[in-house]
């Protein structure tokens, strides 16, 4: 009987101390590990950062604008371009000028002796020159110079031939006034130290012919008759 007490007495001891272990395990669990503070890594050690994700690319762009300037920065706006300047029109054909024809000289004024004043009957004496013809023809000079009551200025022309029938000045035909001698005729000056035109007909050929002269008067001659 002793024995079967002391038995139990350590069954129950060994409960007990079974127990009182599972009673402490489950009393004071196991304190987890503490979490690791982030701290930042000391100056000069940047460490391993986790890799950001990369940023959306736009689309490739020339690093330089249209015209040679530097490309627009993202999201500015980008100004209209202007046109294009249009190029000059070519320039018209230039054409030279036309040229004028030089200015009928101005007939010298009518002769005015110094002191006195030209009258109707006046006359005077002044220089002739002939050019035209085969030349072997001439006229008298000085050759007589008069005024009519009209004002029209009349020279005498005195030919070296007898043979000139008439003579045409601005084409009004004036017919010698001699019958004897050499052919005499009085025709008007329109101007003075000009080559005036003029035609005079010859019979001294097998028919009449017309030949062209030119009669210059020379006003620095003209002396009172």
């Amino acid at each position: 009987m002793k024995q079967r007490t002391l038995a139990l007495l350590a069954v129950l001891a060994l409960a007990l101390a079974l127990l009182a272990g599972c009673g402490a395990q489950q009393a004071d669990p196991p304190a987890p590990a503490p979490a690791q503070e982030e701290t930042d890594p000391p100056a000069g050690d940047p460490g391993p950062r986790p890799a950001e994700p990369a940023p959306a690319q736009p689309p490739a762009q020339n690093d330089e604008a249209p015209d040679g300037g530097a490309a627009p920065a993202a999201g500015e706006e980008v100004p209209p371009e202007e046109p294009a300047p249009e190029p000059p029109e070519p320039p018209e054909d230039v054409q030279a000028p036309p040229v004028e024809p030089d200015p009928a000289p101005e007939p010298a004024p009518e002769p005015e002796p110094e002191g006195e004043s030209v009258m109707a009957g006046d006359t005077y004496t002044i220089a002739v020159t002939l050019e035209g013809g085969s030349g072997r023809a001439s006229v008298e000079s000085p050759a007589k110079l008069r005024y009519s009551e009209t004002g029209v200025c009349w020279a005498t022309i005195v030919w070296s031939s007898p043979n000139f029938d008439y003579m045409k000045v601005d084409g009004q035909r004036y017919d010698p006034i001699n019958t004897e001698g050499n052919s005499t005729f009085e025709i008007p000056v329109s101007a003075f130290d000009t080559p005036l035109e003029v035609i005079a007909d010859t019979v001294a050929m097998s028919e009449p012919h017309e030949v062209a002269y030119t009669l210059t008067f020379v006003y620095a001659s003209m002396e009172d008759a």
